[in-house]
């Protein structure tokens, strides 16, 4: 499984600070992780106590947070601080900070899909994003590349939110924009989320995501909220419509 997370919070030493502690303490160290670093590879051992030097990687410019957890790793994940970055591998555009994680399935399944969701929700929150999601990789790959790409192809802003997947999580402002108060049930899950943000959600698990029931359901919730809005691997270089206020930065 994968997630990922799109924020315009700027991450200054205390949101870096606040970020890495979330991760570390969610469900009582449920995915604290066992090694970090700057870069690859990832070898340094992470202790919850001294997380100084893992704040001053984040914090700076370009910086990166690599994290890995268990023997096999079962958890990872990177947090990328995108001031001044002009890397194209990365998104660009109004986001500044991006967190992206995967989960081992087998192990997902054994502590429960809901606390990995709740996990999504929770860093959601924390990192005050203005989307996020939870897919299977599977489902991520076959909407997000093309054979000629070994890159996720539609998470650059411009080119629209980039898909509808098992878990889709928007702000209380993205929301409002998409118009997700009149949303037709029918199609999906919709749950207002403690503490803001809203969540749409196709089927109980990531699997279901593989039946054709629900992808023509997630196509018909595109085609209602307003297919210019959104990636399309079909049209990868296409420029979406966008919010007004994507491109100004969150208040410090």
């Amino acid at each position: 499984m994968a997630m990922a997370l799109f924020s315009r919070r700027v991450l200054t030493e205390s949101v870096a600070r606040e970020q890495i502690t979330a991760l570390s303490e969610f469900d009582d160290g449920l995915i604290r992780p066992d090694k970090c670093s700057e870069f690859e590879p990832i070898r340094a051992p992470f202790d919850p106590a001294d997380i100084r030097e893992p704040v001053r990687w984040l914090a700076k410019p370009n910086g990166e947070f690599l994290y890995k957890k268990g023997k096999p790793v079962y958890a990872s994940g990177e947090i990328w601080n995108l001031i001044r970055s002009r890397d194209a591998r990365f998104p660009a555009g109004p986001f500044t900070n991006y967190w992206t994680g995967r989960f081992d399935g087998e192990w997902a399944g054994r502590v429960g899909i809901e606390k990995v969701r709740d996990f999504v929700c929770e860093m959601f929150r924390g990192t005050a994003s203005d989307f996020g999601f939870l897919a299977d990789v599977t489902e991520l790959k076959a909407k997000n590349t093309v054979a000629t790409s070994y890159s996720y192809m539609g998470m650059r802003m411009e080119s629209g939110v980039p898909g509808l997947y098992w878990v889709n999580l928007f702000s209380d402002q993205f929301a409002r924009w998409l118009e997700l108060e009149t949303f037709p049930k029918e199609l999906a899950v919709v749950e207002t989320l403690v503490g803001g943000g809203v969540l749409l959600m196709f089927g109980a698990s990531p699997d279901q995501c593989k039946s054709v029931k629900v992808l023509q359901r997630q196509r018909a919730a595109i085609d209602w909220l307003g297919p210019e809005k959104f990636f399309d691997i079909h049209a990868p270089n296409r420029k979406a419509e966008t919010p007004d206020w994507i491109n100004i930065p969150l208040p410090l």
